[in-house]
């Protein structure tokens, strides 16, 4: 599948570099702007080494940079998912997330495989299965690492990265400035943390 890196080691490196060339001109050129030429050019490689490891050609680069894209996410999540309190753990990924986001532009509509449609490719509907997996995933461990147990965690944590998703969406298509985005966003992890801490004293 065009969704995983080849086990040999050639088919690795040109897998990589074509999606290192695709995040980079999808990011700055658009999906609809850059041509499958554009990627071989970018990552240097011949236009056939592209259809032998994405066979559906640019739709599925596009979804297997989306399923990259996710994995990177969700690694960095857990990574964040430290310290030794509940609050300690949300605001820690919150801010994860946050970095996350501001530094891949790209990410929330790749994330979403807003340029292709499951008509494009199989391996898009694929894609679109693994990703919502992987995004679930994320939620799930964050939860466990929070306190399970605590009324509302799964709540907070989605209602905090709503926030965080609408906000970015605002700054991105500049309605915001990045001054104005960074004061929501604060609010929203200020209300997270209060939200916990409530949760945890009514458990009590």
């Amino acid at each position: 599948m065009s969704l995983d890196p080849p086990a040999d080691r050639r088919r690795r490196r040109t897998h990589t570099a074509v999606l290192d060339a695709a995040d980079l001109l999808f990011t700055r050129d658009g999906y609809r702007a850059t041509s499958v030429d554009a990627l071989a050019n970018e990552a240097d490689v011949a236009l056939s080494s592209i259809y032998a490891n994405f066979p559906g050609g640019k739709s599925d680069v596009y979804a297997a940079l989306a399923c990259r894209t996710a994995s990177e996410h969700a690694e960095g999540m857990r990574e964040a998912m430290t310290g030794d309190t509940a609050e300690d753990r949300l605001l820690a990924t919150f801010d994860a997330y946050v970095a996350f986001h501001r530094a891949r532009p790209l990410a929330f509509r790749i994330l979403g495989l807003t340029d292709v449609d499951d008509r494009d490719s199989e391996v898009v509907a694929q894609a679109r299965t693994r990703i919502d997996a992987t995004l679930i995933g994320i939620t799930r461990d964050l939860v466990a690492a929070i306190g399970s147990t605590l009324p509302g965690t799964e709540e907070i944590v989605l209602l905090a990265w709503a926030t965080v998703n609408g906000v970015l969406s605002l700054e991105l298509r500049r309605t915001i400035s990045r001054g104005s985005a960074d004061s929501l966003i604060e609010m929203a992890r200020a209300d997270g943390a209060r939200r916990l801490k409530e949760s945890a004293h009514a458990q009590r």
